[in-house]
C-alpha cells in the first residue's frame, strides 16, 4: 500500500500556503516598485505543495500569479522603468510556475517509485508463499510414493494381488498430484507472461455443465444441482472447462459431507453477456481476505489442513478476463462462498 500524507496534514499545508501567499501580496503592495525581490518571494509558498496533494502545487502557484498580476494593478510603478518592472514580474511569473512543475514532477515520482516497490514487495510474498506450499505438497507426495514403495518391495512376498495393486494405486495417485502440481504451475507461469491463446466457439451451457457433472457421477459426497437459463456463450472450451471445474473442486474441497453445490446459468446483469456462478455451503472466506484470494499462491487463514496451491481462483479470474469478462465473489464465514463469472454479449 502507497504511504500517503494524513488527510488533516495535506489540507494543513495547503491552508498554510494560501495564508503565506496572501501575505507575500500584502508586502508586495506596501514594498517600494524597485524591491525586485517580492517578486519572487510569490515562489515561497508553492515549496508547500510538496507536502499536499497531487497538484496542489499548480494551485497554489495559479493563486501566487493571480495575486502578482493584480500587484501591478493596485500599485502601478511610478519611478521606475515600466518595462523592467514587467519583466521581473514575468521572470518571476515562470520562476513560480517552474518550481510547481518540478515539485508535482518530484510527488510523480515518488509515486511511482512507491508502486514499484510495493509490486516487488507483493512478488517477494508470492514467492515466499509458493516455495512453502510447493515444499509442503511436494513433500507431501514423496512421503507417500516412498512409504509404499518401501512397503511394497519389504511386504510383496506376502501381499495378495489385491494388495499389490492396492499399494500401486495409492503410489500412482500421489504420482498424479506432482503431475497436476506441475501444470498449474506451469499454467500459472504461461498466465503471468500472457502467453494465453484463446479461441471463440459456440459453446452449449446444458452439454457443457453435464460433462462436468459426469466428472463427480456417482460420488455420494456431492450433490451438483444444476439451473441453465441460458442456451450457451461464444468462448474457449478448455479454459472455460477448466475455470468452471476450478470452482466446483474448491466449493466440494472446503464444504462439509455430502457437498451440495448450485451451479447456475443466466444473463449477467453486470455485463448483459451470460453468468456462470457456483455456490456451496462451505466454510466461506474472512472478509478482508476476499480480494486477496485472487492473487497467486495465496489461502485463506481459515483453510489450514486442506490441501490447494492457492492458484485456483488466480486462473480462473486470468482465463475470465481473457475472454473480456469479470469474476465476482461472495462470501459469509461459515456460510458459504459464491463465485460469479460475467461474459460480454
Amino acid at each position: 500500500m502507497l504511504k500517503t500524507q494524513p488527510l488533516y496534514r495535506r489540507n494543513l499545508s495547503l491552508a498554510f500556503a494560501g495564508i503565506l501567499v496572501l501575505l507575500v501580496f500584502a508586502a508586495d503592495i506596501d514594498i517600494p516598485d524597485d524591491d525586485v525581490s517580492i517578486c519572487f518571494a510569490y515562489t515561497l509558498p508553492i515549496l508547500l505543495g510538496v507536502f499536499s496533494e497531487a497538484g496542489s502545487a499548480y494551485l497554489i502557484a495559479a493563486a501566487s500569479t493571480i495575486l502578482s498580476i493584480v500587484g501591478l494593478f493596485i500599485e502601478p510603478p511610478d519611478n521606475v522603468n515600466l518595462t523592467v518592472f514587467i519583466v521581473n514580474r514575468v521572470i518571476a511569473i515562470l520562476a513560480q510556475w517552474l518550481v510547481a512543475y518540478l515539485i508535482e514532477q518530484h510527488k510523480r515520482s515518488r509515486v511511482i517509485m512507491q508502486a514499484r516497490l510495493a509490486t516487488e514487495r507483493q512478488k517477494a510474498e508470492s514467492g515466499r508463499r509458493f516455495l512453502r506450499i510447493l515444499t509442503h505438497e511436494i513433500a507431501t507426495a514423496l512421503t507417500s510414493i516412498e512409504g509404499h514403495s518401501y512397503r511394497l518391495s519389504k511386504l510383496a512376498p506376502t501381499l495378495t494381488a489385491e494388495g499389490i495393486v492396492t499399494r500401486s494405486e495409492k503410489i500412482r495417485d500421489a504420482a498424479s498430484r506432482l503431475d497436476a502440481l506441475v501444470s498449474r504451475i506451469q499454467a500459472a507461469s504461461e498466465v503471468e507472461n500472457a502467453d494465453l491463446v484463446v479461441s471463440h466457439e459456440w459453446i452449449d451451457t446444458e452439454a457443457f455443465l453435464a460433462s462436468i457433472r459426469g466428472d463427480y457421477e456417482g460420488d455420494p459426497d456431492v450433490r451438483l444441482e444444476l439451473k441453465v437459463n441460458q442456451t450457451g456463450l461464444y468462448g474457449d472450451y478448455d479454459l472455460l472447462r477448466q475455470a468452471v471445474s476450478n470452482l466446483i473442486s474448491n466449493a466440494v474441497k472446503y464444504s462439509p459431507r455430502p457437498a451440495h453445490v448450485a451451479i447456475t446459468v443466466a444473463r449477467s446483469a453486470m455485463t448483459g453477456g451470460v453468468e456462470i456462478a457456483i455456490a456451496d455451503q462451505g466454510r466461506g472466506i474472512p472478509a478482508d481476505e476476499l480480494e486477496r484470494v485472487f492473487e497467486p499462491y495465496y489461502r485463506a487463514r481459515n483453510v489450514a489442513g486442506v490441501r490447494g496451491l492457492g492458484l485456483g481462483l488466480h486462473l480462473v479470474k486470468h482465463f475470465v478476463e481473457a475472454h473480456g469478462g469479470k469474476v465476482r465473489i461472495e462470501s459469509r464465514l461459515a456460510s458459504g462462498t459464491r463465485v460469479s463469472l460475467h461474459f460480454p454479449i
